[in-house]
């Protein structure tokens, strides 16, 4: 028995931990609906979150949060839903007894497209059209048809029974003095606050209406959508400097942060959505994924990406250097390359210049490290961009040479 009446009757982690991601979409993580009615109720079993047999899921999170209530004890071991294109069973993730009445929570994977589940006993049908969320730049919950779970306030009606304002006991929780603190998130979103191995403090420290508090109506969850930068700028005051750089990475131009950072918590430093070092940029900029893929061997890749990742040379919010990089290019190859600082002519060979103010191969380029070396990776020695046999390399620019060399 919780502090709240109710008794878990299965489930390591009791009410607390099941029903913390059963009840709610996760607000962001979570996902947004867009619905038709679902009848109310077959025999004595019902579905009441979600209440909308025919769905549309916006959402990071691919599983869908299932609540069904059963009026009759002795049913409640024979309920679970199949995956009509898998014919995968689900059982519960836990069950519940609150005044007589029994709540069954389950967690149903999701891939994306429709997925069809159908509820036995009872053959109550539930669909889902899931489609990965990425972005919350282009996403308008304004839209008719657009079902939030929270529409109807903090708490629904139909979950008030087990769900309250009160903290849990025993809620680990990093409390603080200032700030709109919000108990009532804990008992669906605890994941937020426990388990995320690196966490916004917002998120943690329960002030989730610091961000979801809708201004009109402080009993209402609002959905921060568009540019949201102006919400993270709240509070990361020293980041504004971005905006009036001249090289700008897309995601902080266009103001949405949560590209690439989860505004709850993540497995990943920074809140990152994914490793940081290169795996999360590789997502947008898949030319360079084979440089991460330990199965190209014709490739030599420039080490510092396995050790310190991209973000060793480039910025990934924004810089006033080309391509976001920390600083111009020969100056940042030589805080590396240290035996090549202050050189200006000998490399590779005597009296070559090492910069210029023109790439003679690329136009609109100045001469750099890079008009000869690949900064990433090659199938050649040295990271350059051809064969240094026969002097092909050198042709590239020395075109006037190729005839000499029977080429």
């Amino acid at each position: 028995m919780n502090g709240r009446g109710s008794v878990a009757l299965s489930g390591k982690r009791g009410l607390v931990g099941e029903v913390s991601r059963a009840l709610a979409i996760m607000i962001v993580a979570g996902g947004f609906w867009g619905a038709r009615a679902l009848p109310a109720f077959a025999g004595n079993v019902s579905i009441i979150a979600p209440q909308e047999s025919s769905t549309t899921l916006l959402s990071r999170n691919r599983v869908l949060n299932v609540v069904v209530k059963v009026e009759d004890k002795g049913d409640i071991n024979q309920m679970n839903f199949k995956d009509d294109k898998t014919g995968r069973n689900f059982d519960p993730s836990g069950r519940y007894e609150k005044a007589n009445e029994y709540y069954i929570h389950y967690r149903l994977p999701l891939t994306k497209g429709t997925n069809t589940f159908t509820l036995t006993p009872g053959n109550q049908t539930l669909k889902v059209k899931f489609s990965p969320l990425s972005s919350l730049l282009n996403v308008d919950f304004t839209k008719e048809g657009i079902y939030k779970f929270h529409k109807d306030g903090v708490i629904p009606d139909v979950c008030g029974g087990c769900h309250s304002n009160e903290l849990p006991a025993g809620a680990k929780v990093d409390r603080v003095l200032y700030g709109k603190f919000s108990p009532e998130c804990y008992s669906c979103h605890s994941r937020i606050a426990v388990e995320s191995e690196w966490k916004h403090f917002p998120a943690s420290g329960l002030l989730c209406r610091t961000c979801h508090q809708a201004p009109q109506d402080e009993k209402s969850v609002q959905i921060p959508s568009g540019k949201v930068e102006g919400l993270c700028f709240q509070c990361h005051v020293n980041q504004s400097k971005w905006t009036t750089m001249a090289h700008i990475h897309g995601p902080v131009g266009t103001g949405d942060c949560s590209i690439c950072h989860d505004p709850h918590g993540s497995q990943h430093q920074y809140q990152l959505a994914a490793d940081g070092k290169a795996k999360l940029c590789v997502v947008c900029h898949v030319d360079k994924k084979q440089y991460l893929d330990s199965g190209q061997r014709r490739f030599n890749v420039h080490g510092i990406l396995s050790a310190q990742g991209c973000v060793a040379c480039h910025s990934p919010h924004a810089t006033n250097y080309k391509f976001q990089l920390v600083s111009e290019i020969n100056e940042l190859c030589v805080s590396c390359h240290s035996a090549l600082q202050g050189v200006e002519l000998g490399h590779p060979v005597q009296k070559h210049p090492i910069a210029g103010r023109k790439d003679p191969r690329r136009d609109g380029y100045a001469f750099t490290c890079t008009s000869c070396h690949n900064p990433h990776g090659s199938p050649y020695r040295y990271l350059l961009i051809a064969d240094i046999r026969g002097g092909r390399i050198c042709v590239m620019c020395h075109d006037s040479k190729k005839n000499a060399l029977g080429m």
